[in-house]
């Protein structure tokens, strides 16, 4: 099983949302702990999942090499960070996860790409 130095979650860089999401776990990335790549940048074979997977939620490899995708990859990528790691902590709540994990999935589905109003260069 690989293994890295960093987490590594690859986001959809033609979404706003997306790209909105990652800026903000990239400034609560204090210890540098997380890397993002956009995954319309890469050749799907570089993908940890199917690029249709990838599109329904963020997959993310850990350090140790597991996959996740959706939720559980957010969860992860706070947990990874000072000011999200309590945060992270209440999503494993029973009901809160799941309800968490519900809202996650509407957002996932309910995107909208090439039309949200986010500017590429806000991503720094």
């Amino acid at each position: 099983m690989p293994t890295g130095s960093k987490v590594v979650g690859y986001f959809d860089g033609r979404c706003g949302f997306c790209r909105r999401s990652a800026r903000v776990l990239r400034r609560l990335d204090w210890l540098n702990r997380l890397e993002f790549v956009d995954l319309t940048s890469i050749p799907p074979a570089e993908l940890p999942v199917p690029i249709e997977a990838a599109l329904k939620g963020m997959p993310l490899r850990t350090r140790a090499g597991r996959i996740l995708l959706g939720f559980p990859a957010i969860r992860h990528a706070l947990l990874q960070t000072p000011l999200g790691f309590l945060p992270a902590l209440l999503m494993w709540v029973p009901g809160l996860s799941q309800v968490a994990a519900m809202v996650y999935e509407w957002i996932a589905a309910n995107r909208m790409r090439d039309t949200c109003a986010v500017h590429p260069n806000t991503l720094a």
